[in-house]
């Protein structure tokens, strides 16, 4: 004799299960958020004796217009000839490629040392979120002018740190290029926590349509009654899906890949829901 509780075991079995499914992608995004934007940098905090050292610091990533800006705070050790990172002490200069604006840094002797925005010009596809990566080369090299006017460039090492940008991980390598440049290549990528966040956000998106299809479906083979107030429902989650896509962190543009691959897509299967429970609706014919 089959016992009656064996579906209800099932049942319960499958609730618990997909408890601890939830809980576990809880625990993983909060964690993904804790561990914070992430800075990563080859270039050496501690240089040689009589080198200048330029450090920067992340200080916002516009992914729309594909610009990396970062602050510039030169400093020396050892022996300062040029700067102590507080006061200038000889005028110098560094020179900077890939950026928007000016492509040199000018300090004049006596002065303070003051933190200079550098907007970077990246190569990148914000279209491509949230898996976007962005990343530049670039060379930074602080010169001073001989007897003959000709820039001559100072030994020097370049430094990425600060505490990132919310959403962001920023990596920095730094390569040694000729004549004295220092050569460096920046790397911009959207942090774990917000790939997680854009995932779990894409996947409730996909969930709504898919009951919204069951429900109708249902409907229209008999298996439920017809109940006009179900319509309104549908229609609110229509309404509420472009809400919920402009709330993807980062501001994807429309037109994006996501659009294509899902929004659309999330779209048509609910029209297509609020079709069939219509075709479901008028075959019942009048009350």
């Amino acid at each position: 004799m089959t016992s009656p509780a064996r579906p209800r075991r099932r049942t319960v079995v499958g609730l618990g299960g997909l408890i601890v499914v939830i809980v576990a992608l809880y625990v993983t995004v909060v964690a993904l958020y804790a561990s914070g934007s992430e800075v990563v940098s080859s270039g050496e905090e501690n240089v040689a004796d009589g080198a200048v050292s330029l450090v920067l610091s992340p200080e916002k990533m516009d992914a729309a217009t594909n610009r990396l800006t970062l602050s510039l705070l030169p400093g020396q050790t050892g022996v300062n000839d040029y700067t102590d990172g507080i006061v200038v002490e000889k005028p110098f200069s560094v020179l900077v490629s890939a950026i928007a604006g000016s492509r040199a840094v000018h300090y004049e002797a006596d002065t303070l040392v003051a933190p200079t925005e550098l907007s970077f010009v990246m190569d990148g596809a914000v279209e491509q979120w949230p898996f976007d990566r962005y990343s530049v080369r670039s060379f930074l090299v602080p010169v001073v002018d001989d007897a003959q006017g000709e820039s001559v460039p100072l030994p020097s090492t370049v430094h990425l740190s600060g505490r990132g940008i919310s959403g962001w991980d920023i990596a920095m390598t730094e390569r040694d290029g000729p004549d004295g440049f220092v050569t460096v290549e920046f790397t911009a990528s959207r942090s774990g926590a917000t790939v997680a966040f854009g995932i779990v956000l894409l996947t409730l998106m996909v969930i709504i349509p898919t009951l919204v299809l069951v429900v109708a479906i249902a409907v229209l083979r008999g298996r439920r009654k017809v109940e006009i107030t179900a319509l309104g429902w549908m229609g609110a989650m229509l309404f509420a899906t472009i809400p919920l896509r402009n709330f993807l962190p980062g501001s994807p543009p429309i037109g994006s890949w996501i659009d294509y691959l899902i929004v659309l897509w999330v779209l048509a299967a609910l029209v297509a829901g609020l079709v069939v429970f219509v075709i479901a609706w008028w075959r019942r014919g009048p009350a």
